[in-house]
């Protein structure tokens, strides 16, 4: 029987680097993380196992959200929420489309951790959980994330799945309410259905209806 390893491929973005491409000697990260660049990295990694005929094959990932999520916005605030609706691929929480479905995220639903505390509450969010449930996703406003304390934090991730991708329409909306403290409806918001998946009976937050 054929043996097949069955890879996450954006989950690997770390794996392929060695320490001393990461931090500088006094322990400080300050190689700028890409996701455009990684992704482009993991795609030729992937073509080159599959020319070379090896056993070893990367499945793209198609989901978007996990059960743990965090956001890093445009001026590097972090920001975490937690989803409940998800699907499963490969055992893990996380649904399999190629458009993010709308989830009705609501900006209450964004909780601002402190970026000092950010491994102190993944460990205690998301590593915690069962095994299979010890994965997360974290979206980006920007494609590049320089920031240092974020950059340690991924250097030092212990949560054994996870995913860095750039931010949703749907995060990109709710953060931005947020950050205004606005009220947010969800039925009032032009979705672009191009990019993402409203489900046929869908549930959105909607404006209170005048009496």
């Amino acid at each position: 029987m054929k043996k097949v390893v069955v890879l996450i491929m954006i989950s690997l973005f770390f794996g392929c680097n060695k320490k001393s491409e990461v931090i500088n000697r006094n322990g400080v990260v300050q190689k700028p993380y890409i996701i455009s660049a990684e992704n482009i990295k993991i795609q030729k990694y992937s073509d080159s196992l599959k020319n070379s005929g090896s056993k070893i094959k990367i499945l793209p990932l198609k989901g978007f959200y996990g059960e743990c999520n965090l956001i890093i916005d445009r001026n590097g605030d972090v920001l975490y929420f937690q989803n409940k609706k998800v699907g499963r691929i490969c055992g893990t929480e996380m649904e399999n489309n190629s458009l993010p479905r709308f989830i009705n995220l609501q900006p209450k639903d964004l909780i601002k951790i402190p970026k000092d505390c950010i491994e102190k509450f993944i460990d205690e969010n998301v590593m915690t959980k069962e095994k299979r449930r010890q994965i997360l996703v974290v979206a980006s406003q920007t494609d590049t994330i320089n920031d240092q304390k974020i950059l340690s934090f991924f250097y030092n991730l212990k949560v054994p799945r996870y995913v860095i991708r750039r931010t949703t329409q749907e995060e990109d909306t709710v953060l931005s309410y947020k950050k205004k403290n606005a009220f947010y409806y969800s039925d009032s918001i032009k979705w672009d259905k191009s990019i993402i998946k409203l489900p046929e009976n869908i549930e959105f937050s909607k404006r209170p209806s005048k009496n």
